[in-house]
């Protein structure tokens, strides 16, 4: 099957469902999310960039959110609910998505099945891009962001595996689970080889 048959097909087993990709900080899964969006002609959305749009604009959720981001801890689910919930209603995303670092936690996952469900979807897949953590401190370090000073970064990355892997198990457990381990190869590979896992994928 070619690289094009292999869209098509994605495409219509995603239907109006959620492909989410999941990763530790500067794992590149918001390069992997616009890409694939974009192979997908899927709207793309990342509820972290959402969040740090709040904290610039100063609003009162903003505010709180900053209060967790800046230290590295997990925002609270009663935080992300309603907020996500009016987000994933626009009809822009009513013929699916591709979600970028969301869930990250067994109660994310819990929270997010149930919006999607009230909005009549599901998740189709989950990406998880497994980066070694020296090439992730190599990232960090390259990218600059204010949010990841190495202490915060630290507390971030071990908050991340706690996190991570009762959430891999129970995605796998729903046999949602596609895991794409790291190489040194180019954005478009790691891509390639994330359409070839999901054009032989069933959820």
């Amino acid at each position: 099957m070619d690289m094009l048959l292999k869209l098509r097909s994605i495409q219509e087993l995603m239907g109006h469902d959620v492909i989410v990709l999941i990763g530790a900080p500067c794992s590149g899964k918001t390069t992997q999310g616009k890409l694939l969006a974009d192979a997908l002609d899927r709207p793309y959305l990342s509820p972290g960039s959402l969040f740090r749009a709040e904290v610039t604009k100063g609003t009162v959720l903003g505010q709180q959110l900053a209060a967790y981001m800046n230290s590295g801890e997990t925002i609270p689910n009663e935080l992300t609910t309603a907020f996500l919930t009016i987000k994933f209603s626009d009809p822009l995303y009513e013929n699916g998505m591709i979600l970028d670092g969301y869930p990250r936690s067994v109660s994310h996952l819990a929270v997010l099945e149930n919006i999607l469900a009230n909005l009549g979807r599901r998740i189709l897949a989950a990406v998880y891009l497994d980066v070694p953590k020296a090439q992730l401190d190599e990232r960090r370090v390259r990218r600059g962001r204010t949010d990841d000073n190495a202490t915060t970064a630290e507390r971030r990355y071990a908050i991340f595996k706690e996190d991570i892997t009762p959430l891999l198990n129970l995605l796998d457990l729903k046999k949602k689970l596609l895991k794409i381990r790291y190489t040194p190869e180019s954005s478009e590979e790691v891509l390639r080889r994330i359409l070839i896992e999901l054009a032989a994928f069933k959820s």
